[in-house]
């Protein structure tokens, strides 16, 4: 098999890639092994119980159902339904069923502008791609989001791989997707807050900023996070806060809180523990205006197959009392909420807490969420969040998406991928939020009667997937 690389712009090998599986032997009735057939022979039946721990942020098939996005959903069951037909009457090949596709882009996608980041975290999963000489063509670029919009993408998450205003185009991107009308979020590490305040000006109700800070006290945030610059400390980015509200109250900003415990470790470090400045934290973030803190467990990434996951081992004798910790900040936290300032809690922490994580492990062999949310980045397109940078999840280059002709090609891509990545097995260890709406879809798809009385949900005004 050959076997193909992703280079940086100086020539280094930053992954390697196994091609596509010829499709075309997915031919009904062949003798083919089991394993070089589709994935939805395997398919197995399951009870779809809506989970009850999901936050509304993360109630992704609600979202899905929505006026303005059920048609595409419904698009893609009528098509994937007529496909395993067509396999299992022996009428038609995968080649034909691309030929009549939806050919929609995802509703959603997370979006790392760059690979620069002027932090040198200890608990960062991304450690290993940044600062990688390798970047967008930033007028192609901004062609890729063009044609994402036009065909039917809703909400852009600025975030990971980098830092993402370390990018010299980073306001003409916002400005951009802005104008065409599209809903955005940023993350960021707070360096470099004059850039969100330039951009201030055009976010809207539903868009929003999220801080990654981690910390009560300026000690432990640089301890965790190194950042380049003396001047980066926790307070000094906090009073930036103020006067961005003051400029645009309409847009939400957030305070990010990783929770990190003893024994947690990742890129061979030992990460500093900071559950007992989650209270100190919440104080810091409503005397600054934040409208949020939220919280969520530290993640790491799998040494089977690179996915991120949560960090947390079963068998750590203290896993009890690091739960009754974090539950008893949070009780405190709460205590400081009003009319203007939320304490939020992921749902990754709400199953860890309880038990219930692995719960969300049980894929379905399909994974039918990443037809409508991926990820791109300066080393391509991927499938998921969580599998960002990870060579089987690539689906395209870098500017796959930068012509209408690139857009149809890493679809039918994407609908190959969900043919051969089995989620059953490769993500037996992720807590993945989109469980539910998987096994929700793949419902509809062993059911396609269901579309004719599957009604909208109420307009959220929220595309964030």
């Amino acid at each position: 098999m050959t076997v193909g690389k992703i280079h940086s712009d100086s020539g280094e090998v930053l992954i390697q890639i196994s091609p596509l599986i010829h499709f075309s032997k997915f031919e009904p009735g062949s003798d083919q092994d089991i394993a070089r057939k589709p994935l939805h022979v395997k398919a197995i039946p399951c009870q779809v119980n809506k989970q009850t721990e999901l936050s509304p942020l993360h109630d992704f098939m609600g979202k899905l159902l929505q006026p303005e996005v059920l048609e595409s959903l419904k698009d893609y069951v009528r098509w994937q339904a007529r496909w395993r037909e067509g396999f299992a009457t022996g009428s038609m090949t995968f080649e034909q069923a691309l030929e009549t596709a939806p050919g929609q882009a995802p509703v959603s996608i997370n979006l790392d502008v760059t690979t620069a980041c002027n932090y040198r975290c200890d608990h960062c999963v991304d450690m290993d791609i940044l600062n990688k000489n390798i970047n967008y063509d930033h007028e192609l670029l901004k062609d890729s989001l063009t044609h994402l919009v036009d065909n039917g993408l809703r909400s852009v998450i600025i975030i990971g791989g980098g830092e993402p205003t370390a990018y010299k185009g980073f306001e003409d991107v916002v400005r951009h997707l802005k104008s065409m009308g599209a809903q955005i979020g940023v993350v960021t590490n707070g360096s470099m807050m004059k850039k969100i305040e330039a951009v201030a000006d055009v976010l809207q109700e539903r868009d929003w900023v999220r801080l990654s800070l981690d910390s009560g006290t300026n000690e432990t945030f640089r301890a965790m996070h190194k950042p380049g610059s003396k001047k980066c400390t926790l307070e000094w980015i906090c009073d930036h806060i103020p006067a961005i509200k003051k400029l645009n109250p309409r847009f939400m900003i957030g305070f990010s809180f990783i929770i990190v415990w003893k024994d947690c470790e990742t890129n061979d470090t030992q990460i500093i523990e900071n559950i007992d400045e989650m209270v100190a934290a919440a104080k810091l973030a409503k005397q600054h205006d934040f409208d949020y803190i939220s919280y969520k467990p530290f993640l790491t990434r799998s040494e089977q197959n690179n996915a991120e996951i949560v960090g947390i081992d079963k068998q750590q004798e203290s896993v009890a009392s690091t739960m009754h910790r974090i539950r008893d900040a949070i009780v405190q936290a709460k205590q400081l909420e009003d009319g203007k300032f939320s304490v939020i809690e992921s749902t990754n922490l709400r199953v860890l807490e309880n038990g219930t994580y692995m719960d969300y492990s049980k894929q379905p062999h399909n994974c039918h969420m990443q037809y409508f949310r991926q990820v791109l980045s300066p080393l391509g397109v991927f499938n998921c969040p969580v599998y960002r940078h990870v060579p089987q999840a690539l689906l395209g280059g870098k500017h796959a998406y930068a012509t209408q002709n690139g857009l149809q090609a890493t679809q039918r891509n994407t609908l190959k991928l969900i043919e051969t990545f089995d989620a059953t097995e490769e993500c037996k260890d992720v807590t993945c939020l989109y469980n539910h709406a998987n096994w929700f879809i793949e419902d509809l798809i062993n059911h396609p009667e269901k579309l004719d009385s599957l009604a909208p949900s109420f307009d959220r005004g929220d595309y964030f997937l």
